[in-house]
């Protein structure tokens, strides 16, 4: 990075939680790498007209000991919400989540720098949802979908923008992971999806506090391609503002084949996901 900019960054961590039940109903939680496709699926992970969900408790807990765990608060009142997108491997057309009462908020984690210092990055948020199924491309251009993943309770742990760097934004994933290894709540085997980290990234020349376009680098299996894909986008926005041009806020892939980000979507806004209050959760 030149030394007139600086990164920006703001990390979101999706784990799946290490329960025998999945979020919303009795289906056991498989192996998704190993498991038959579609076989540990019930009408209410399918999505099916008339179903109602009922929250798993376990799943409750070990989001709130991880919460604990970064110095948030837990409120006494958390709420689910309808977040609404279309896309194939999600079968109710809408996600089960949280938005506006979060389960957990307001901590903080310390993490280690090579330099031999420490650094405070704010957690802004520790909220559940249930994860979506499984699209797998075929080069014949069929997708083929398994729902197996889908309704598997996840915990999405959203970082405050503090990290300056690629090397701060590795820190911070495997402190991260290091903790919910520790808790039991996570595997961290992020070659299995399990763990999935997503970086939020822009630049902005150094002394100035305002917040630029930023891209949101998703669904890395990897810290070591967490590191790669930071340090490639923070590059590539240097080199397009400097060369007169603009950010655009959209959602980047990392193409692990060409060591580089490409865009797959543009971003959406929450007002995009029209959240409104889970009228079959209390």
């Amino acid at each position: 990075m030149t030394s007139e900019w600086e990164a920006v960054i703001g990390m979101e961590v999706h784990a799946e939680l290490l329960t025998q039940s999945k979020m919303f109903c009795g289906c056991q939680v498989v192996d998704s790498t190993a498991a038959a496709p579609n076989s540990a699926v019930c009408p209410v992970c399918l999505g099916l007209p008339g179903v109602l969900p009922v929250v798993n408790r376990e799943a409750v807990a070990y989001a709130m000991m991880v919460g604990l765990a970064l110095h948030c608060e837990i409120p006494a009142l958390n709420q689910f919400a309808r977040k609404s997108y279309f896309y194939p491997d999600l079968p109710k057309g809408y996600q089960i989540s949280q938005y506006d009462y979060p389960l957990a908020r307001n901590g903080y984690i310390d993490i280690d720098l090579p330099d031999g210092s420490t650094k405070r990055i704010g957690i802004r948020r520790a909220h559940l949802e249930e994860d979506t199924g499984k699209s797998t491309h075929l080069s014949d251009g069929t997708t083929l979908i398994d729902l197996n993943r889908a309704g598997v309770p996840l915990l999405e742990i959203v970082s405050e923008p503090d990290l300056r760097s690629a090397e701060e934004a590795e820190a911070y994933a495997r402190q991260l992971r290091a903790i919910l290894q520790y808790l039991g709540v996570n595997t961290g085997d992020m070659s299995k999806g399990v763990l999935r980290v997503e970086a939020n990234v822009s630049v902005r020349p150094k002394g100035n506090q305002e917040f630029r376009t930023r891209t949101e680098v998703k669904n890395l299996n990897s810290i070591r391609n967490l590191s790669r894909a930071t340090e490639y986008e923070i590059a590539r926005q240097i080199k397009v503002w400097e060369s007169g041009g603009e950010v655009i806020q959209q959602t980047m892939g990392w193409d692990e084949a060409r060591q580089r980000t490409v865009a797959q979507r543009s971003k959406e806004s929450a007002h995009d996901y029209r959240y409104f209050p889970e009228p079959d959760i209390p």
